[in-house]
């Protein structure tokens, strides 16, 4: 209980200490509400004019100091909402800078993940009472999102207007409020329907990382990117109305790490264009037809920190291989890579075309057909590639780029080890560095015949 009056307090009702309850002589902490549940966006419209705290306990006056946006600072954005409750709180959580994402056991939790249109339709104010929100995610490929209509941007393209019969259709959702967000580091949207030019998505001095996938009839440029002066990840995958040189991205050449523009169709430029990025680990360019190039005109000085490559069958030695006479340039170019980082077109092949001349079938057991693929292969130390037919043991000989190891080199023991797990896997075409012709492959099955043990067996990659 706490006594009625500070002079019914003893030592010995009380140990040494403040006394438990409301301290008397000071004022009952009051508010126009004390809680707001987070969750329930409806609820979490910002305050007009709520009522100073006029005296504080201890641990209130701490939390007004200067270390208030610190201390905000390890809650979820949703908590310190719940904790605007007064207006030095409100000014606090405008300096906050809200942590980084935290993950559960089966996703990834955004700190701002708009996943219905509650959230959407609540960006302005939330802009407002936490500007610093470093990431947004806008992801309707995961169950957990609410599907929701966007309102359309500038110069939208003429869509189709559904009707539900006598049902009204809820108006689109201006997302624009984004803009607001100028410490945003991640932005993240997959799989909106999104209609037209929306300037405010490239305009953001901090943004680390931008991800845009599947998101309709977005009409942008990349010389936009220009508006992302520090942008380390640029993932845009099926943006079929963006258009754009290579050429453009030169502004990020310092910053950029990642590049992925697969599916991209409308894109052009040469390889050659971000030859020279220092930072660029991986690059996908898949589907990319109008981007040109020859992969036999990089240096040693290209791409010196690349660890993964995806490109399109319009620049030379990137796709398929356009015959086998050609085959050894492509893969010595490809050497060049491989050897600075053994990553580059690890557990891939590359193989000739469907439709190429040079392919035939002459109906034979699955473990003789046709090698058409390349590889690269490893021993050691030493690096070399071959053909093969993707089945264990049609491998052609390999044909070696580096020269051979001696007994007294490092790691000889295990060259020799891998060396005979290669020459293992070398059977009907052993002698072959190449693939043999068709007339030479029909001679080859009439001589040698087929084991029937081997013929009952399952394929084996």
């Amino acid at each position: 209980r706490v006594p009625a009056s500070a002079d019914t307090v003893t030592s010995a009702e009380y140990p040494p200490g403040p006394p438990r309850g409301r301290v008397p002589g000071r004022k009952k902490v009051t508010s126009h509400r004390s809680y707001c549940p987070a969750f329930r966006i409806s609820n979490m419209s910002d305050e007009k004019n709520s009522d100073e705290v006029e005296d504080l306990d201890p641990v209130t006056e701490v939390l007004e100091s200067d270390l208030t946006p610190t201390i905000l600072g390890f809650l979820h954005w949703k908590s310190i909402l719940s904790a605007r409750v007064y207006r030095k709180w409100r000014e606090a959580a405008r300096l906050t800078d809200v942590p980084e994402s935290k993950t559960d056991v089966w996703w990834r939790v955004p700190e701002l993940y708009v996943q219905n249109r509650d959230f959407a339709e609540a960006l302005g104010w939330i802009s407002d009472a936490l500007p610093m929100v470093p990431t947004i995610t806008i992801d309707f490929s995961l169950g957990k999102t609410e599907r929701f209509d966007i309102a359309d941007g500038k110069g939208a393209s003429l869509s189709l207007v559904r009707t539900f019969g006598d049902r009204p259709k809820p108006e689109p959702v201006d997302i624009s409020p984004i803009g607001n967000f100028r410490h945003l580091r991640h932005l993240t949207i997959n799989g909106a329907s999104l209609n037209g030019s929306y300037p405010f998505l490239f305009d953001f001095p901090n943004l680390r990382s931008l991800e845009l996938s599947s998101v309709g009839r977005l009409k942008w440029d990349l010389s936009m990117v220009c508006g992302l002066p520090k942008l380390e990840k640029l993932r845009c995958i099926r943006n079929y109305s963006l258009t754009g040189n290579l050429s453009s991205i030169s502004v990020l050449r310092t910053t950029l790490v990642d590049l992925c523009l697969s599916g991209c169709s409308e894109v052009e430029g040469s390889l050659l264009d971000l030859a020279n990025f220092p930072l660029l680990k991986k690059l996908s360019l898949s589907f990319c037809h109008k981007v040109a190039g020859d992969v036999r005109d990089l240096t040693s000085n290209d791409f010196k920190v690349i660890e993964e490559m995806d490109l399109p069958d319009s620049i030379y030695g990137g796709g398929d291989l356009p015959s086998i006479e050609e085959t050894p340039d492509i893969m010595s170019a490809w050497y060049t890579l491989k050897k600075r980082n053994p990553r580059i077109l690890e557990s891939r092949r590359i193989g000739l075309p469907l439709d190429s001349p040079e392919r035939y079938d002459n109906g034979e057991h699955h473990s003789r057909q046709m090698p058409c693929f390349a590889e690269f292969v490893k021993a050691g130390p030493r690096l070399g590639w071959r053909w093969t037919n993707a089945v264990s043991g049609g491998s052609c000989e390999p044909n070696w780029l580096d020269p051979e190891l001696s007994p007294s080199d490092e790691g000889y023991d295990l060259y020799l080890e891998e060396l005979k797990e290669i020459e293992a896997d070398v059977g009907f075409f052993k002698g072959f560095h190449s693939p043999p012709t068709q007339e030479e492959h029909l001679q080859m099955n009439y001589e040698i015949k087929l084991d029937p043990m081997l013929a009952t067996m399952p394929v084996q990659c």
